[in-house]
């Protein structure tokens, strides 16, 4: 009998979750980002939204929710009605890393979401300051082994992507940097150009290295990004510990969303996301776009996730 009523109730529902995708959006969509207005998750969230939100014959709106590594955004995500109508766009470090920086978790990054769709890889560059005496990988790390102990590294905080990478580098390669977090991308360049630290890790070179202000060492991507096909990796100059994890951004709905409301917006973003229009602007801003189907995403998703937690795992960086 309960079997029967269990039954009954699930062809019931079929009707709605066919007219909640009809019928979707019926109101306007919200993607939070889980970082500040004005960084590259708000600018690739609010590009994406704008070219898609015709196709779904609805409004999209940006939310930026930022702190706690983007713990706050993704919690708020995490939390909210699995209706279609409050959306994520995560990454490496929110959803990446900081679910396996602690023993106490904010939420589990594959069980509380529904991966949509991804809008592309970012890359990290290691870039030196001109008083250093290295023009790439090999004499970075020849210097390093002269000097151990002496080279100082800076990234954007404790437990970021760029001091997790960094603490990789020195385990895998057998040297010793002194980590020196910041509160922004733009202070650590500062430091950089100013001689107070030897090196950076960061997202955002390309305008440092064009004016050449700082000398390029490589980017974190294990292959050659597409964003900077002139830039080598790290990996190609022989550094260890770079064939792993690949900077992402995608976008993320509450565990439970109907699946045809998460085959409508995947559809939705992935066209928007092919437009060439928009990849040019995502090859401008450093990021290499994603080309893969729909239905590869959560696969996808998954790897990357892992690759995120082993690197966690290597790099020994607890937020506890």
């Amino acid at each position: 009998m309960l079997k029967r009523l269990v039954l009954a109730a699930a062809v019931a529902a079929l009707p709605s979750l066919a007219w909640a995708a009809d019928d979707y959006p019926a109101r306007p969509i919200a993607i939070v980002v889980p970082s500040q207005a004005g960084g590259l998750s708000d600018i690739l969230a609010r590009k994406v939204a704008d070219k898609a939100a015709p196709e779904l014959h609805g409004v999209i709106i940006v939310d930026n929710k930022p702190g706690a590594s983007g713990a706050i955004g993704g919690n708020y995500v995490r939390r909210a009605a699995p209706d279609g109508y409050t959306l994520l766009l995560a990454n490496g470090a929110s959803h990446g890393a900081l679910p396996y920086l602690t023993k106490t978790p904010p939420y589990d990054p594959i069980k509380d979401f529904v991966p949509i769709a991804r809008v592309g890889e970012t890359q990290l560059a290691l870039v030196a300051s001109k008083k250093l005496p290295v023009k790439n990988a090999q004499d970075l790390l020849a210097y390093a082994r002269k000097n151990p102990g002496k080279l100082t590294y800076g990234t954007f905080g404790h437990a970021s992507a760029g001091h997790l990478f960094g603490e990789v580098m020195k385990k895998e390669n057998g040297i010793e940097m002194v980590h020196v977090p910041y509160k922004g991308e733009g202070a650590v360049m500062q430091a950089l150009m100013a001689g107070e630290i030897d090196l950076a890790m960061i997202v955002s070179a390309k305008p440092y290295v064009d004016q050449g202000q700082v000398t390029l060492i490589g980017i974190t991507s294990p292959e050659g990004a597409a964003a900077y096909p002139d830039w080598p990796t790290l990996a190609s100059q022989g550094v260890k510990g770079f064939s792993q994890a690949r900077g992402f951004q995608v976008f993320l709905a509450p565990v439970g969303t109907p699946q045809p409301i998460i085959d409508k917006l995947a559809n939705a973003f992935s066209d928007a996301i092919a437009d060439p229009a928009l990849r040019k602007q995502l090859l401008d801003l450093g990021v290499s776009p994603a080309s893969e189907k729909p239905q590869d995403v959560p696969a996808l998703y998954r790897e990357l996730v892992s690759q995120w937690k082993g690197l966690v795992e290597s790099s020994g960086v607890s937020s506890d």
